[in-house]
């Protein structure tokens, strides 16, 4: 008889350890999604990454070009490649820039820069110089 009442409790202590270590991981599960902030949001908005590369690819296209007639040539050419591109994004680009002086030592030119997307809008404005 003793030997049938330490096989019920240790029943008894399995099954209470058991729908104690249930009732803990259910609880966390269901606590968990409050306790995380989720920021990829942040990341999965990719206007900023494609604007800051939009500055820098627009700045390297002024340092690479080797004199004005090239240079000329070579932003409208980047110009309409990121608008088509910036359509297929859903965004709306506007680059625009005024080469303000250029001749055979140096040139220096002006652009005004804006993406728009349904969530914000980025602007930049500012002169890029080369020395040929």
């Amino acid at each position: 008889m003793h030997n049938l009442l330490n096989s019920k409790k240790a029943q008894f202590f399995v099954l209470s350890a058991f729908a104690i270590i249930v009732t803990i991981f259910s609880l966390s599960q269901w606590i968990e999604p409050y306790t995380i902030t989720d920021t990829s949001y942040i990341v999965m908005r990719e206007e900023f990454f494609i604007f800051n590369n939009i500055v820098e690819k627009v700045k390297e296209t002024v340092n690479l070009s080797k004199n004005c007639e090239e240079l000329e040539f070579n932003l409208e050419e980047y110009k309409t490649f990121v608008e088509d591109y910036a359509s297929t994004k859903t965004l709306s680009l506007d680059l625009s820039y005024v080469i303000l002086s250029c001749d055979s030592s140096a040139a220096q030119v002006f652009f005004n820069i804006t993406l728009t997307s349904p969530v914000s809008q980025i602007k930049k404005s500012f002169v890029s110089t080369k020395l040929f």
